[in-house]
């Protein structure tokens, strides 16, 4: 209280540290809990396979369809099997209309994961005609009312569609989860949703396949007994040769999920796992070089104090346990406000940024044994040094006043050099994440994605009604039709390159007008052309693509694609298919059946956007009032990823 100065520049910088190393613990520890609610987290497993992909080993959270049935009557160690397939519907109750993501699953689900349910039971899932929403979803439907017994229709496609009853309502989820469902119908049904899908074609992949076994030590055992199915793939798909299966266990699968591809659990915080407790660390190292410098000047007022006390008696040990306890009070306090303001701004405001569901659980015993230690190793760490310099003053020096202080001590030098080095580091930072919002923001897609639209259509005909329309619009400068869409749907292929070389790559199956409607640049060679046929047999490819292929000269290479020959005509300069937080990936396009054409894109006068939008929406919901609509600015299609940013 006699420096008032000093101890608030104390105890705010170390209030500070202390509030972003508690919103990172909070963060390692959701992390770390993250599906740990399950019961059966040890016993159950999902089926993965490895597989060579661009010369390299890789790891696929995916399985053919026969698998698990297979699995189920070849190995008595397997207590269940449960296999996991997910797709788009539209739902329908009353005049509630939404495209939704929907979940098959066999009716193990419910026993292997740990979803209690708050209206209804596990088992109606094993019922066909039965549907299990989610908390989420109930109230989105239904309010709060109880929905069991309520008809709500799913809609398929333009043929098929059926009546759902709703027999169960999960509680809410915990926070910690990476496997989730919204809502949840038994896995039989693929076949009403698909009448082609074929459960025995061990070309074709499922989501997940997962087991549960009684004794986790017969693992070893199931894994040296796939080779015949890894044979079986083998023999009917040659694109996805498997070299090996394994299991994964659902304890650890959020933490391995990162490194295995199309995984039904997903990673998102790997980053975080690195960079979170370096700064952590960096910012609680700020705060303490800040302390020992203050506190090292401000021994100058308490030089006569300290005389005083070593002439009555005390020795160097009594002064630095004096002045190390006293640091810890200091810090105390300084964890008081650090609580508040990680409590009150920095993990709300953290939420807000990140999405991360996190809290401060102040009954968990882990927090305050983490704070005491915190407490206690922020109060040493800050003030060792100071109490043991302090300490070795002589009192007949102090006295005499040719006590030589903090001038000639290089330590004294180094501890003060070291915060000023990290205050311009953290300045820097601080600038440089400025920046790199506002370049976030301006950063080329590689294509022109203003004065752009785009609408999602359920069948051709849809299609052909609204293209109909709109190429009557005088907005409307050129339209082009196409099954994948950049932003919204990519599908994958297998380029064969002679001799004996294959690459996954990304595919884009468009007409021949998509290029020039979306604005994407051509660096060599030509574009597709209108009513070709040879085009048919044609492909465009990124720079990327001639880049990771080694191609001297792209144009006129010939590839193979799903056993046909395709010439590569064209290379457009690269652009980003999803937004900057992914990579750039080697992709082709190539032309698409008209009857497989699910998007509409559009290039129309610039400040009509707006106009032509509106119209286009009035449109859809004129022809199809059932399906809501899908679609937009091409500009929107990262509204997630620039929310975040300009956050």
């Amino acid at each position: 209280m006699k420096n008032p100065m000093s101890s608030f520049i104390n105890i705010f910088g170390l209030a500070v540290a202390i509030g972003i190393c508690l919103v990172v613990y909070t963060f390692i520890e959701f992390d770390a809990s993250i599906d740990q609610f399950h019961k059966n987290k040890n016993e159950v497993y999902l089926a993965t396979f490895q597989a060579a992909k661009d010369g390299e080993i890789q790891q696929y959270g995916t399985s053919p369809r026969p698998l698990g049935e297979m699995l189920s009557e070849d190995f008595a160690q397997i207590k269940k099997v449960c296999r996991v397939e997910d797709g788009n519907v539209v739902l329908k109750y009353k005049d509630n209309v939404f495209h939704e993501r929907v979940r098959y699953a066999d009716g193990e689900f419910l026993e292997m994961f740990t979803f209690p349910m708050k209206w209804g039971t596990p088992e109606s899932l094993k019922n066909l005609n039965s549907i299990i929403l989610s908390e989420n979803m109930s109230i989105k439907y239904f309010g709060d009312e109880n929905p069991v017994g309520r008809d709500i229709l799913m809609i398929f496609d333009e043929n098929n569609s059926k009546a759902f009853t709703v027999t169960g309502v999960a509680a809410t989820f915990p926070k910690a989860r990476a496997i989730e469902f919204n809502f949840l119908i038994n896995f039989e049904n693929v076949r009403v949703a698909d009448p082609k899908y074929d459960m025995h074609d061990w070309s074709k992949f499922l989501n997940a396949t997962l087991i549960q076994v009684d004794n986790p030590s017969d693992i070893v055992s199931i894994e040296n007994g796939m080779g015949k199915y890894k044979l079986l793939q083998n023999e009917v798909q040659h694109d996805w040769a498997i070299s090996s299966f394994a299991f994964e266990p659902l304890a650890v699968l959020h933490q391995k999920s990162a490194g295995i591809r199309d995984d039904i659990s997903v990673d998102d915080n790997v980053e975080g796992r690195i960079g979170m407790p370096i700064i952590a660390i960096f910012m609680l190292t700020l705060a303490c070089f800040n302390y020992i410098n203050i506190a090292i000047v401000s021994a100058a007022k308490r030089l006569k104090e300290i005389g005083v006390r070593k002439a009555i008696g005390a020795n160097r040990l009594r002064v630095i346990v004096q002045f190390l306890s006293e640091n810890i009070v200091v810090t105390f306090f300084a964890m008081i406000l650090g609580f508040a303001l990680a409590a009150l701004i920095f993990l709300p405001w953290f939420v807000q940024f990140s999405g991360w569901e996190l809290e401060i659980k102040f009954l968990d015993k882990n927090l305050w044994i983490f704070l005491v230690c915190l407490l206690f190793f922020t109060g040493i760490a800050s003030g060792i040094y100071p109490a043991f310099y302090i300490s070795k003053f002589d009192a007949v020096k102090i006295f005499k006043g040719s006590q030589e202080f903090g001038r000639k001590n290089p330590v004294t030098k180094i501890f003060l050099g070291i915060q000023i080095v990290l205050a311009c580091i953290t300045i820097t930072a601080g600038v440089v994440f400025t920046q790199n919002n506002a370049y976030q923001n301006s950063r080329s897609w590689g294509y022109d994605q203003k004065n752009a639209l785009y609408i999602g259509v359920p069948h051709q005909a849809a299609y052909e009604k609204v293209y109909a329309v709109m190429n009557q619009n005088t907005n409307v400068l050129q339209l082009s039709g196409s099954a994948d869409h950049i932003g919204r749907n990519v599908s994958t292929a297998i380029v064969h390159m002679p001799p004996s070389q294959k690459y996954e790559v990304k595919q884009l199956a468009v007409d021949a007008n998509y290029i020039e409607t979306m604005g994407l640049r051509i660096a060599e060679g030509r574009g597709f052309t209108k009513h070709s046929e040879n085009d048919k047999q044609a492909i465009i490819v990124n720079e990327l693509f001639v880049k990771k292929l080694n191609l001297a000269k792209p144009i006129g290479q010939l590839f193979e694609i799903d056993s046909n020959r395709f010439e590569v005509i064209g290379v457009i300069k690269d652009f980003h298919m999803r937004d900057f937080f992914h990579e750039i990936e080697p992709t082709i396009f190539k032309i698409a059946d008209e009857s497989e054409y699910r998007y509409l894109s559009m290039r129309v006068k610039n400040g009509s956007e707006n106009e032509t939008n509106a119209a286009l929406q009035k449109y859809w919901a004129t022809l199809y009032p059932e399906i809501p609509f899908q679609g937009g600015h091409q500009e929107d299609v990262w509204n997630d990823y620039f929310f975040y940013v300009d956050r």
